[in-house]
């Protein structure tokens, strides 16, 4: 009976998780965000071999996150092979994706990830990895062969554990910073 009630609440909890990230992705009142913003970008890219290592950072100084959603511009430019690593990893978050683009991650036992410590200088962003995306390309070359530098863009939505929409600042990342 033990059993069934603990499976019967990492199912409630997955459903209740999912279905905040996936009505945050439609209209939200805005009272319904948590006002501290976090700011979210892609720490690198580096080539490695065939395939890219994305990472991924948040800096999160006021609000703890209990689950985040990430899903890249254009669609086409990877396929997601692995997610892995990061402050996710650390807290024990459980992390899916699908080949085109769409990253999940949520801790299954209520674990958060801690408020950002360092926030400045010159380590702030490698030392606030959310995750790691090992990701073959797919039309990488045609998008870095336009002659306009275009960004490489992530929907993000974090969710705070009383689930409420954390508001995110995206700062853009070139292909052309693609090492």
């Amino acid at each position: 009976m033990k059993y069934i009630l603990h499976q019967t609440y990492k199912v409630v909890l997955v459903v209740s998780f999912i279905s905040t990230l996936v009505f945050a992705q439609g209209s939200i009142k805005s009272n319904q965000y948590v006002n501290n913003k976090v700011e979210v970008g892609i720490e690198s890219i580096i080539k490695d071999g065939e395939d890219y290592i994305i990472s991924i950072y948040a800096i999160n100084p006021y609000d703890p996150i209990a689950g985040v959603q990430f899903k890249f511009f254009p669609e086409d430019l990877f396929i997601i092979k692995e997610v892995y690593g990061g402050r996710c990893e650390e807290k024990g978050f459980q992390m899916h994706h699908n080949k085109s683009g769409t990253i999940l991650g949520f801790s299954m036992v209520a674990n958060t990830l801690d408020p950002s410590t360092i926030v400045s200088g010159p380590s702030k962003l490698n030392e606030n990895i959310v995750l790691n995306i090992k990701a073959s390309p797919n039309k990488i070359q045609e998008y870095n062969s336009i002659e306009n530098d275009i960004d490489i863009m992530l929907e993000c939505v974090f969710a705070s554990k009383k689930g409420l929409v954390l508001e995110s600042n995206y700062v853009p990342f070139k292909i052309s910073q693609i090492k």
